[in-house]
Formats: structure tokens, sequence, C-alpha cells
């Protein structure tokens, strides 16, 4: 009886997966989509994540453990890494469309996204609804910055690490016209790098802290790029 239970949890499952919708594919800036000067652009960010540690591949509860156990000063010193530079992208995006003629208006509060209503399904369609901040802050067009984590990663097999630990910075970026809530604009963004040199060494961990800061400067500049052409 035990087996039949199993097996509907797994057709169960396979049949959620089948439904899962497909992720978003790249958006190319195209030529046309910043050339009309009188649109109101907003730019906005996403509540930025914990800067800390993560350990994919060690997935059962005693694999993280020991994992956790093993790189705990890493963890340590990796939750004291600034986000400043990070949190300010979001003035250099703007910066970017002032320089490209626009008056971009910057939302002052983090954007939680997904406290806005469900998006419709379709083609370069958000899964969440923006067109309510058009009437909210006069604009048009909005620029928004994802970064869904942000820290030092480190690959296990189980119980075992599978690599050195890596400075990782990933997100999205994107711009949706609010007046039919469909992407005109949107990057996978995910900069990885390791340490230059040895990587052990605690406690200010000098290669992975500098990997850190590149990864930093890389995403800012793949969400200015677009806007600079």
């Amino acid at each position: 009886m035990k087996k039949i239970y199993v097996i509907a949890a797994m057709i169960g499952l396979f049949g959620l997966a089948g439904c899962a919708s497909p992720p978003q594919q790249p958006i190319a800036m195209s030529g046309t989509v910043l050339q009309n000067h009188s649109s109101r652009i907003g730019v906005a960010m996403a509540p930025l994540p914990k800067v800390d540690t993560w350990f994919p591949g060690a997935n059962c509860l005693l694999c993280l453990a020991a994992a956790s156990a093993t790189n705990s000063s890493l963890t340590t010193y990796t939750q004291t890494l600034p986000v400043d530079d990070v949190a300010h992208i979001k003035a250099d995006v703007a910066e970017a469309l002032r320089k490209k003629g626009y008056n971009p208006v910057v939302l002052p509060d983090d954007l939680k996204v997904r406290d806005l209503p469900k998006g419709s399904e379709g083609p370069n369609k958000p899964k969440y609804d923006f067109s309510s901040l058009a009437a909210r802050y006069q604009i048009d067009k909005l620029v928004v910055i994802e970064i869904g984590s942000l820290g030092v990663r480190r690959n296990y097999a189980s119980y075992v690490p599978n690599g050195d630990p890596q400075a990782v910075v990933s997100g999205t970026g994107y711009l949706v016209n609010l007046s039919n809530n469909t992407y005109e604009w949107f990057l996978p963004l995910e900069q990885v790098k390791g340490a230059a040199g040895p990587w052990d060494e605690p406690p200010k961990y000098p290669g992975l802290s500098n990997a850190y800061f590149q990864v930093v400067e890389g995403t800012r500049d793949a969400l200015l790029q677009p806007f600079a052409n």
C-alpha cells in the first residue's frame, strides 16, 4: 500500500512539473524601446537578500549541517560583506537614463514584487501585474532590478565539497511597459567568480572578498550596458 501512495505522489509531482510555466527567455533592449523621450520611466529595486553562503548539493539535513559547520568561519565573514554598491545600482540606472534625455522617477522604497496582483499569462508577460504603478508614480514604463542571491556559493556532493567557494550575484533586470504589462527588456543575471589565488584565508578571506566585489561590479556593468547604447 505504501508503494501505491509513493507512486501516486510521484505522479502528482510530475504533473505539477509538467504544468509549470517555462522560464522567461532573455529579451534584448531594442533600439526603439528608449526612443520616445516623452515616456516617463520609473526605476525600482526589489528588497536585497541577505549576503550569505549556501551549499547546493548538500541536500540532506545531515549533509547541510556538516557543510554549514565546515564553512562556519566563511559564513560569519560573508555575512559582513557590504551591499552598498549593489543598492546603488538603482541610482546608476537612473543616471544612465538621464544621460539619454529622460527624467526618470526613482521609486524611493523597495518594490515588493510578490505583493502585486497576479498577472495574466501570455508571451513576455510578468507573473505579477505592475500596471497599478502607472497612476501611483505617474510613469509609463518601469525598470525593475531583482537580486535573488548575493554572497558565496560552494557546491557539494552530499557531504563532500565539489570545488572551491565562489562569489555569486544572481537575479534579473527588466523593463515593463505598464500600458499592457509586458516585458520590453529582460536580462537574467548571474555573475560567478572564484578567488584568484588561495581562497581559504580566514578570517578576512581576501581572495573571495575581491571576487565578491568583482561580481558586484560585473552585475552593475551588465545592468547598465543596455541603457548606455
